[in-house]
């Protein structure tokens, strides 16, 4: 037992940190108090997941210059990691009060090298991380995966899949790969009792032949394709913009949904906000085409056109 007062800070909140959970459950186990409003602390972990976030702790040493800091989160070091004995806790849950789903991953890391990606620098080749019953909080009838490839170990998706079926859990999860799938995996999925739309990645115009295949198979299985998927269109900056609108129109003509994502460390040109206002509210993409939407939008708001 240590008993330590142990603060953690979450720089981006706007969904729980999974690595703070984890460290809070290590720390409750050691006889710590841990939180978010723990006050003279003697240890911090201050996470930050995006780059922008990071000027958030440049003040940290001042505001405790007693307290051991640590810092970590894809936004300041993508080496940083948990020790294998808190990688596989169960997360503290309580640390998040609002929480009504279980989080983790089954697999860490991933198979492609998307240049726009830190997965690969972070995480490295694929890896089988933990089963959903290790971070499943029965409590709870949704479970969240955080995966980057879960299809990628085609034998370790069926086996925890099949679980999370088996328990008739509703799924949030963070990306399958359309290049992937076939009919026995796009029967699969469909099983799912879904939460969220699930969410596939159309992030060039070469990948539009599996996308097309890959919608057929989900179309055939029974999956449906308007109100349970939805597609990320990675435009990287402004010169991507004529081929970001050509993928959520094809999209469009297949009767699913594009959600355009934008580089944040480029700076948007009206178009691309246009663009992502158009595609990523539902209501104006099936209302109308971009050229529609662009020519109601002038007339109306001028001054930002």
């Amino acid at each position: 037992m240590t008993d330590q007062r142990v603060l953690l800070i979450d720089v981006d909140s706007k969904i729980p940190n999974l690595a703070l959970m984890k460290l809070s459950s290590w720390h409750k186990s050691q006889g710590d108090q841990v939180g978010f409003n723990i006050t003279n602390p003697s240890k911090i972990y201050a996470s930050v997941i995006f780059k922008k976030n990071a000027h958030k702790l440049d003040g940290l040493k001042f505001f405790y210059p007693d307290a051991e800091i640590i810092t970590g989160g894809s936004g300041i070091d993508l080496k940083a990691t948990l020790t294998s004995e808190i990688e596989q806790l169960k997360p503290d849950y309580e640390l998040y009060p609002q929480m009504d789903y279980s989080l983790g991953f089954t697999t860490r890391g991933c198979i492609r090298n998307c240049y726009f990606c830190v997965v690969p620098k972070k995480e490295g080749k694929i890896t089988r991380w933990q089963h959903p019953e290790q971070f499943h909080d029965p409590r709870f009838s949704t479970i969240q995966l955080l995966d980057n490839n879960w299809l990628a170990d085609r034998e370790w998706f069926f086996e925890t899949s099949s679980w999370i079926i088996k328990n008739d859990l509703k799924l949030i999860e963070n990306g399958l790969d359309i290049r992937l799938l076939d009919s026995e995996l796009a029967e699969q999925i469909a099983r799912f009792k879904m939460a969220k739309p699930l969410k596939f990645a159309f992030d060039s115009d070469k990948d539009k032949q599996p996308v097309l295949d890959g919608l057929k198979l989900l179309k055939n299985a029974g999956v449906n394709v308007r109100q349970n998927v939805q597609f990320y269109v990675y435009v990287h900056d402004d010169s991507q913009f004529e081929s970001g609108l050509k993928r959520c129109r094809i999209l469009k003509e297949q009767g699913t949904n594009p959600f355009v994502m934008y580089n944040i460390d480029n700076k948007r040109t009206l178009r691309i906000k246009h663009l992502q206002r158009w595609a990523n509210r539902k209501w104006l993409f099936w209302g109308m085409d971009y050229i529609q939407y662009r020519t109601a939008s002038s007339r109306m708001n001028p001054s930002r056109n």
